[in-house]
């Protein structure tokens, strides 16, 4: 008869530990359910020995260099960042004697990324006990893994657990070396801080000297939308009326990218563009993030147009603004660029793990002109009077305005005005002296004037 608890305990990693949480993450760990419990894979087997359930495979052909042939799993929620204990007792059968088998957390889908151990198993029963720290991201779920393939012969498996580790890490309280709560120091993740508000605005452009890929500045290009690979996690976050893209990368060559193939026009016509602009932001230390790739595609021959960014030496939580000239670009810089059909953004982290968030805005195209404020009122608006200590005046030179946003400098919405006229009055009465953005959208167009409170 096989007893539950065996006392030989098995440590193979320290952390500054705390406790031990009582949340128990596994369903039917001890196996005394019915077989319809929530593991999964071909080693998936209940049998009875004596009055105990427990797990039983037979490998009768090794495949060491793909473990995973046979294998027994069960999907749980983990977090990364925190760490775990798993533990379990494992043995095998007297013929047998002696074998290895891998035991561990990881993903259950994306990359498969995983933390593993590799015990080795005698034919007396064992509780093995080890610790690993989430560190693959939170892209896809979790599970707990037996890869048993390495090696033939029996492996029987009992009373699986995973809990997670109460660390200084993870307890409510900044202490030990931590900057923040829990983040922060020489063992805890780092410090989020988001960007508090979009980047600069950029500069008023005409409409021909500007090709947008994502940006509110300027009227965007007719895409696709973009599409995530590698396990790339992007959202948009929004500061009142002015969206953002966060990155989140699970591992190098992740990324997003967006497509021109069924839109019209199709593909994207570069060429009379000088100059490609980006704002990036990191959170906490970009080293990891390494390197960004700008890869914009040509259809007609194939080529990719690339720029490299070298973001290690870049400062954290503060915006950048990169603004390059196609004839500095790293590869390819004087192909062809008028049949465009992705603009891909891409992480090459200098250290293989997971990194971000980091955040994308104003990625787009333009000839390094920029219209005047007396261009642009004589194409599209005029302001008056402005500077102004009460009252701004917006008049359309031919097509009705439709709405009036008007934000600070930090990129807050301060008034919002709905008009179905070519005049529009805003009362600056109640803002305080400085400069303002306000965002005129029209029935073809969106564009941004710089306003003035004295």
């Amino acid at each position: 008869m096989i007893m539950k608890k065996i006392t030989l305990l098995m440590m193979l990693f320290v952390f500054p530990l705390l406790g031990i949480s009582q949340t128990e993450l596994v369903t039917n760990g001890d196996f005394e359910s019915a077989p319809s419990g929530a593991w999964f894979g071909n080693a998936f087997n209940i049998v009875t020995q004596g009055t105990n359930n427990l797990n039983e495979a037979e490998i009768l052909t090794a495949s060491p260099g793909q473990p995973f042939q046979v294998n027994l799993s069960q999907e749980i929620v983990l977090q990364d960042g925190l760490t775990y204990e798993l533990s379990f007792v494992a043995f095998t059968d007297a013929t047998t004697n002696s074998r290895t088998i891998i035991a561990g957390l990881g993903q259950n889908g994306g990359t498969f990324a995983a933390l593993t151990e590799t015990p080795t198993i005698t034919s007396t029963a064992q509780t093995f006990t080890f610790q690993f720290t989430v560190n693959y991201g939170d892209a896809v779920n979790d599970r707990v893994l037996f890869d048993l393939a390495a090696e033939t012969g029996f492996v029987f498996i009992d009373d699986v657990s995973v809990v997670e580790v109460t660390t200084t890490c993870n307890n409510g309280v900044q202490d030990g070396d931590e900057t923040g709560v829990d983040c922060g120091g020489s063992i805890c993740p780092a410090c989020t801080n988001p960007p508090s508000g979009p980047p600069t605005t950029p500069p008023a452009r005409d409409p021909a000297s500007v090709v947008s890929v994502y940006s509110d500045a300027y009227t965007q290009a007719p895409t696709d939308g973009f599409q995530t690979f590698g396990g790339a996690v992007v959202s948009e976050v929004d500061f009142s009326g002015n969206s953002i893209l966060q990155v989140t990368t699970p591992d190098n060559g992740s990324g997003l990218q967006y497509q021109y193939f069924n839109v019209t026009p199709q593909f994207l016509d570069l060429t009379a563009m000088s100059n490609m602009h980006v704002d990036f932001y990191f959170e906490g230390d970009p080293t990891a993030t390494g390197t960004i790739l700008i890869v914009i595609a040509q259809y007609s021959d194939g080529t990719n147009i690339q720029e490299n960014f070298d973001v290690t030496s870049l400062a954290s939580d503060t915006w950048h603004e990169m603004d390059v000239a196609f004839a500095d670009f790293d590869a390819n810089s004087g192909n062809p660029r008028d049949q465009i059909q992705q603009v891909i953004v891409q992480v090459a982290g200098a250290d293989g793990s997971a990194t971000g968030p980091f955040y994308v805005d104003n990625l787009y195209f333009h000839d390094n002109t920029t219209l005047s404020i007396n261009d642009f009122d004589a194409n599209e608006f005029t302001s008056y009077p402005n500077p102004t200590s009460d009252v701004w005046n917006i008049k359309s030179k031919n097509v009705n305005i439709s709405k009036i946003e008007v934000f600070n400098t930090l990129g807050r919405l301060v008034k919002e005005v709905s008009v179905n006229d070519l005049n529009a009055e805003i009362n600056a009465s109640d803002l305080s002296s400085g400069i303002y953005f306000a965002k005129v959208t029209s029935e073809s167009k969106s564009t941004t004037l710089k306003l003035i409170k004295e």
